[in-house]
This record gives structure tokens, C-alpha cells and sequence, in this order.
């Protein structure tokens, strides 16, 4: 089983709204604070409540610091307090990888070195401990990955240090570069800098929720008004099924596109391919230069077939090269059930997938032969054999 997070940014996403959200679908505030402790970075409280927003119940987070400004800070700054603090190394790890992702976005949309970049308001310590205690969060949770929905950027403009700018601001537009932006948009900024870095930071993908079974859901809650849009983000505790795997090998596509052959000598360079080992072999028609009818030969083989193969198809004289495709076939366990029928015996060819049943095909030759000695027709005999063998959908006995 798949331990998930899902993340729905339905209404915004913002540091302290997704850290609301994981205190509320389960992480304890005690054991959180144990990881910020680490930080050795004095002059804050975290308070976490319970409250009511837009009708929706959830959790609040809130970070006082003890004086009103703190000065901006560089990327070295930050690394340098991350890399002198006591944090397990992927809280360290997941939480330097975001301040770098927000630095490169302040310097390429403020064209300036990154060793330059200054990010103001964003760096103050309630941004730190945002970043940083949501890293922590996601890891006290254990999860094995995290998925993120379509995030909403508003619309409007939006008061920052640097004066009045529009929403999305440069660095939240910079730091969703290919990720699926939500259709509807409030008046005024949903997504931050800092919520736009964790989300492209922390989630592997995004799209909608994976199905599986709910373990837990929590809310955070944002501080924002917005007209008809409650500001709000989601995350779901998921538990997914792993998908089925194919059990698959390595193979070789031995390809020649042919414009000068008879079908009889087709025919025979088939069989030729078949037995110099091709598990199988077949043409496609095809037109070439100048309305030329042609065929696309095509044998899959065993890497260790080869050789013989390719052969097989100059011997002929059939093309001057051949192309080397390498490729993996996923098969359906399969096996050779012999089933009792009127007629005899006859071999079942049964194969399944996900431990269920989904082919049960009685073998042609076979069946052809008992009909031939029974005096019935080849349909009887098939139809008997597929009435005594396993049932379609049933559960596969290894």
C-alpha cells in the first residue's frame, strides 16, 4: 500500500494554510514543535487553533515573533541556519531545496544574481518556520508521496515590498511554470510565493485525487476574504492500492521495410523468421516513394535471436538492413489447463491479470483433433471445453 497526501488548494495556498492543514489531519503540535526546536532560531511562538471560517471548520496557524521587522535575508543566510540546525535531513533537505527554488524565482524575475536575491518580507521568521515546519509535518506523517491539485492564483493586484503588482505576482507566476493552474480566481492574491514553493517542492504531480481508501482529511485555514470563495486548503491522508504490475522481459523488434518481393517468397521468409527463433513474425502493406506498394516486415525476438533472425531476412535477399528495436513486452501470467470434456482431454490456455482470470482459450489444434476423430464440429468441441474449464473473472490459483 501507497501512503499519499493529497493537497486541495481549492481555496489559495499560502505556508501557514497548508501547515493549518497537516496539524489538523493529525500531525501533533507537540511532536512539530520538538522538530522547529531544532532550528535554534529564537523569538517566536507557533499557536495552532481550532476556529471557523467561510462555514468551514479547521485549524489556524499563527507565527509571533518578538519584534515588529526582521531584516531581509540571502540564500547563504538561510542555508547557513538550516545547515547549523538539528533537523532530520530530509525535513534539511526538503526545506533547502525549497528556499533555493523561492531565491531563483525572486532573482530571474528581478534580474539578479541569485547570491544578490533578497526576499524581503518572505524571509521573516514566520516564513521560515511556514517552510520549514511543513516540511516537518510531511515528514512526521510518513507518507510515501504527495499529490497536488490545480492551483488558483486570483486575480487583481496584490500589495508587496515592492509596490502594487498583479496577481499572480512574478515569482508565484515564475514558480508555476508547468503546473495546471485552477479555473476559478477570486479578487485578490489565493497563492503566495511561499505556498507556491512548497507545493511545486513537496508534490511529485499534480491532478486530481488518486483514488484509494481516506485515512484522514484536515483544513487550514487562510486569513484572506474572498467574495463567494472560501479561503481554504485541503489535504487528504490517503491509502492507494498498488497498481497491477505486468510481468514483462526484454525483446528486440527486428524491423525492414521490403519493395521488391512476391508474396510466395513472403510466405517463406515467415516461416524462415519463425524458426531462426522470432517468437512471431508479420508485414504490414505500405506505400513507398513514387505510389511504390511496399511491405514493413516486422520479428520480435529474444535479444540472444537476433543475429539468427536478421539473418534469416538477408538470406533472402529480402532487404539491405535491417532496424534494431529494443523493447519490453509486459505478459499476463499465464499456464496449460487440461480440462475434461465428452471429446477427451483438451489443453486450456488460461492467463490473468491482477490475480484474476481474464482469457480461458481452449488450444485450436487440439480441439480440431478431437473433432475429426468425434465426428462433430470443431465448435462442439470447443464449446465443451470452455464450459469445463476455469471461469472468466475468477480468481487466479497460482
Amino acid at each position: 500500500m501507497t501512503k499519499t497526501l493529497y493537497i486541495d488548494p481549492f481555496g489559495g495556498a499560502a505556508g501557514d494554510m497548508l501547515l493549518g492543514a497537516l496539524l489538523d489531519v493529525g500531525v501533533a503540535h507537540e511532536r512539530l514543535m520538538e522538530v522547529l526546536a531544532g532550528l535554534r532560531m529564537p523569538g517566536w511562538r507557533l499557536d495552532a487553533v481550532r476556529d471557523r471560517r467561510h462555514g468551514f471548520a479547521g485549524t489556524r496557524v499563527e507565527v509571533h515573533v518578538e519584534g515588529e521587522t526582521h531584516p531581509a535575508r540571502r540564500l547563504s543566510d538561510v542555508e547557513a541556519l538550516l545547515g547549523h540546525a538539528e533537523l532530520p535531513e530530509r525535513v534539511r533537505g526538503r526545506a533547502l531545496a525549497a528556499f533555493r527554488r523561492l531565491f531563483e524565482a525572486e532573482a530571474e524575475v528581478h534580474g539578479v544574481p541569485l547570491e544578490k536575491a533578497h526576499l524581503h518580507e518572505l524571509a521573516a521568521v514566520d516564513a521560515v518556520i511556514d517552510i520549514v515546519g511543513t516540511c516537518a509535518a510531511v515528514e512526521l506523517l510518513q507518507v510515501d508521496r504527495v499529490v497536488c491539485g490545480a492551483v488558483p492564483v486570483g486575480s487583481g493586484t496584490v500589495a508587496t515590498a515592492h509596490g502594487i503588482l498583479p496577481v499572480p505576482p512574478p515569482a508565484v507566476a515564475f514558480l508555476l511554470r508547468g503546473v495546471p493552474i485552477a479555473s476559478h480566481a477570486a479578487d485578490g492574491e489565493m497563492t503566495t510565493p511561499t505556498g507556491a514553493t512548497l507545493v511545486t517542492t513537496l508534490a511529485e504531480r499534480f491532478g486530481t485525487l488518486p483514488e484509494g481508501t481516506l485515512l484522514g482529511l484536515g483544513v487550514g485555514l487562510g486569513t484572506r476574504s474572498f467574495a463567494g470563495l472560501p479561503n481554504i486548503l485541503r489535504v487528504f491522508l490517503m491509502e492507494e492500492a498498488p497498481a497491477p504490475r505486468l510481468a514483462g522481459r526484454p525483446l528486440v523488434l527486428v524491423e525492414a521495410t521490403i519493395d521488391d518481393i512476391t508474396g510466395e517468397t513472403l510466405g517463406v521468409l515467415l516461416d524462415n523468421l519463425r524458426r531462426a527463433g522470432a517468437l512471431d513474425a508479420w508485414c504490414l502493406p505500405g506505400t513507398g516513394r513514387k505510389g511504390r506498394p511496399l511491405v514493413e516486415l516486422r520479428a520480435v525476438a529474444e535479444p540472444s535471436a537476433v543475429d539468427a533472425v536478421a539473418a534469416a531476412v538477408f538470406a533472402e535477399g529480402a532487404s539491405l538492413g535491417v532496424r534494431l528495436v529494443t523493447c519490453v513486452r509486459p505478459e499476463l501470467g499465464r499456464r496449460i489447463v487440461e480440462v475434461a470434456t465428452p471429446f477427451g482431454p483438451i489443453p486450456v490456455k488460461v492467463a490473468a491479470f491482477a490475480e484474476t482470470i481474464v482469457s480461458a482459450k481452449p488450444e485450436h489444434a487440439a480441439c480440431l483433433a478431437a473433432a475429426h476423430l468425434a465426428g462433430v464440429s470443431l465448435a462442439a468441441v470447443v464449446d465443451a471445453a470452455r464450459a469445463a474449464g476455469p471461469r472468466i473473472g475468477s480468481p487466479w490459483e497460482a
